[in-house]
């Protein structure tokens, strides 16, 4: 199912929104570039929130936990650490961003 999370034009670059979904909180980032990624907002390592962590690079997170860097693309962590954490499909609606949770 699509889930709405904000209207775009309230959304901006180098930001991130968070929802939660039947006990599952996801993390929507909108990057430096304008693409929009999805992950689940919890760190692989010790179940950190992502949300809260520190944007590098064009596509990583690292959580401030401990460090560990999360790959927003594909969910993947960065070595040497390993794990990954799930990723979820996002659009633009009539200029609305909807995650898609299944």
């Amino acid at each position: 199912m699509w889930i709405e999370v904000c209207n775009l034009d309230a959304f901006p670059e180098r930001t991130v929104r968070t929802i939660e979904v039947e006990g599952l909180s996801i993390a929507v980032f909108r990057l430096a570039d304008g693409r929009l990624c999805a992950i689940e907002d919890r760190c692989p390592h010790r179940g950190a929130r992502l949300s809260r962590g520190l944007v590098y690079g064009d596509d990583k997170v690292a959580c401030l936990d401990h460090g560990w860097s999360v790959r927003l693309t594909d969910g993947g962590v960065e070595d040497p650490e390993q794990g990954c954490v799930k990723t979820f499909a996002v659009v633009i609606d009539n200029g609305v961003v909807r995650v898609l949770v299944s």
